[in-house]
């Protein structure tokens, strides 16, 4: 679990403790590789929108080159899954991120969606405090070239939802993860949110940790 509110450069403290311990992780005991952290890198939400960008540019590539399976953050108030997703670009060998910051709290639902029209934020309004600037800036390739946002739901958001809840993770087997997540207002009536069984690929995806193996 690492800290989105602490210092995220690739030549922090942070950084260094994390590459230690992902080198540590043998796949063939520990097949899945999950995280956490609070602040979401992949939320379309108009709250909170990029706010955590200078820790995916210090961080997503290392965290891809172990073969980072799953992320659970927090943060803002609603409920969101990607796909598998690595630099903002559909990736069989990325992860998946799920936000499930809608537990409850006194702050309200997050509604409005950054590609929501006219509902796209500043730059310079999504400043990343504790690095004393902002690492977001408008995308230079895909479908929202030249811009901060995205004028329809992302390719790689694949279901978001504003509604309180709470999701469970089952691993199967080395293969595969069924993640549900429950409406609280369907807690009696036995029904799914949002379901999907997530599948690990590790023949398609050359980690580090298999690289190591063979030396």
């Amino acid at each position: 679990w690492t800290d989105s509110c602490a210092q995220r450069t690739n030549s922090g403290e942070q950084y260094r403790w994390l590459e230690k311990d992902l080198a540590k992780v043998d796949r063939s005991v520990t097949p899945w590789l999950v995280a956490g952290w609070h602040a979401p890198w992949y939320s379309t939400y108009k709250a909170h929108y990029r706010e955590a960008e200078c820790m995916r540019v210090a961080m997503e590539e290392l965290l891809y080159s172990y073969g980072l399976d799953i992320v659970f953050t927090g943060h803002v108030h609603a409920y969101e899954r990607s796909n598998r997703v690595f630099n903002y670009t559909l990736d069989p060998c990325g992860a998946v991120h799920i936000s499930v910051g809608d537990g409850g709290n006194r702050e309200k639902m997050a509604t409005t969606h950054a590609d929501d029209p006219g509902r796209c934020p500043e730059p310079l309004s999504t400043p990343d405090d504790f690095m004393g600037g902002f690492c977001a800036f408008n995308f230079t390739s895909g479908p929202a070239a030249g811009s901060f946002c995205w004028d329809r739901q992302p390719d790689y958001s694949a279901y978001r939802e504003s509604s309180f809840g709470h999701g469970i993770l089952e691993v199967k087997n080395e293969t595969y993860a069924l993640w549900k997540w429950h409406r609280n207002q369907d807690l009696y009536q036995g029904a799914v949110g949002d379901e999907i069984y997530i599948v690990r690929e590790p023949e398609r995806c050359l980690l580090k940790s298999s690289i190591a193996a063979y030396f």
